[in-house]
């Protein structure tokens, strides 16, 4: 069994069915191979949290429509081995986009097969499924903001941009990367996700405290013209140090100077 072929047994070893043969030759595998091991522990944290999420009770009709489409699912991967479908990718990034496609395919199911419920009724479980998939997009993007590639940190930022209304946990989380991550180009997209919530005086807050802990001119200057567009003037003290630092990158000192012009016009 090759290290790709096991890669995509993951989330059925996870579930604990894999044949007696496979499971024993995955774990052989995994008794050789740490960034084998790496994925199924990275992977086991989004399993987990995909147990957190309130379980449907679809009719049988609907219960074998979905293991029709399943087992499509199923014949279309083992045909990914003869490089028929490249859009079934391996990897753990391939396996969150399996996960997310199966659940949405389920979801949708679910609402096919109640289109002839009252609309109370209806209204009330459009509502119950938009939650749990907001819930799903938390949970896939905190595990994926806490992994050791950047590759799969920017995957977890774009994930949480997908999160309509993100809870404390997430927006202290992408604070986190915009602080303190080691990758530029993480704390950019960290900072492009939480402007969507600049709305909230409590993100605003931590991201005019995030100003003097920023060392990349690239990340001052976007962290500048985000405030800037938020028109929180809170922001002035620390745009005014910028200005008279010295010792910092002179097209971020302009643009401070720039920004402190716009917030005072306010």
């Amino acid at each position: 069994m090759t290290f790709e072929e096991c890669r995509l047994l993951i989330p059925e070893y996870l579930a604990g069915q894999l044949p007696a043969a496979e499971k024993a030759a995955f774990e052989a595998q995994l008794e050789t191979n740490a960034e084998l091991r790496i994925e199924l522990e990275e992977l086991r944290a989004v399993w987990d949290g995909l147990k957190l999420l309130p379980e449907e009770e679809p009719s049988a009709e609907l219960r074998a429509r979905f293991y029709r489409r399943l087992s499509e699912v199923n014949r279309e991967r083992r045909q990914s081995f003869r490089g028929e479908f490249a859009w079934w990718k391996p990897g753990l990034s391939g396996l969150v986009r399996q996960a997310a496609i199966a659940i949405l395919l389920f979801g949708l199911g679910i609402f096919a097969g109640r289109m002839n419920w009252d609309s109370h009724t209806q209204a009330q479980d459009i509502a119950e499924m938009r939650t749990q998939v907001q819930s799903l997009r938390s949970i896939v993007a905190l595990s994926l903001l806490d992994r050791q590639s950047a590759t799969s940190r920017l995957e977890g930022v774009a994930w949480s941009s997908r999160v309509e209304r993100p809870d404390s946990q997430l927006l202290a989380a992408l604070l986190r990367a915009l602080n303190h991550d080691a990758n530029v180009n993480v704390r950019l997209s960290s900072l492009d996700a939480l402007e969507k919530f600049s709305g909230n005086p409590e993100v605003r807050k931590a991201m005019v405290d995030s100003i003097p802990m920023q060392e990349s001119p690239l990340v001052q200057i976007a962290l500048i013209d985000v405030l800037v567009h938020a028109r929180d003037n809170t922001a002035l003290t620390e745009l005014k140090k910028l200005t008279n630092d010295q010792d910092l990158n002179i097209a971020v000192r302009q643009r401070a100077r720039w920004g402190v012009e716009r917030l005072s016009a306010n």
